[in-house]
């Protein structure tokens, strides 16, 4: 639907181009929210490797880890497929980390740390839990 770039009186009066003029409004308003979110979550991100480096990143992930209830881990570093990269084939790819992550090997690993989740998180339970029955069978000695 196209309107004249001078003349705009509001919405349109069809039930139809309603329909498309407020699914088209909800995008772009979905969308300048996503990309105010990103460049902000950008300019921190640049902020803290600024001023901390890498450390500077690990804090970040440890109180992110906090504040939304995860416990994160690096599944791969840059440098583990440069090593491999350079053993292997001789070479330097700078955006090898970039490139890595639209492989369907990276995609396979996701796939199989997603299911094995579950397993370890049943397993860590049970064994938190076996913790505490035995520290609450134990008898304190005085």
């Amino acid at each position: 639907m196209d309107y004249d770039d001078d003349f705009y009186d509001g919405p349109p009066n069809s039930p139809d181009e309603m329909a498309i003029w407020l699914s088209e409004f909800m995008t772009a308003a979905d969308s300048a929210a996503e990309v105010y979110r990103n460049h902000v979550v950008t300019l921190i991100a640049n902020k803290v490797y600024s001023d901390f480096g890498y450390e500077g990143f690990c804090e970040l992930m440890v109180a992110m880890d906090k504040k939304a209830g995860w416990i994160s881990d690096i599944i791969i570093e840059n440098s583990d497929l440069d090593d491999i990269m350079f053993k292997k084939y001789g070479t330097y790819d700078h955006r090898v980390i970039h490139r890595a992550r639209g492989t369907d090997a990276i995609q396979e690993l996701n796939q199989k740390i997603w299911r094995l989740r579950r397993k370890y998180a049943k397993a860590i339970v049970d064994e938190l839990m076996a913790e505490k029955e035995d520290l609450e069978g134990e008898t304190p000695t005085s």
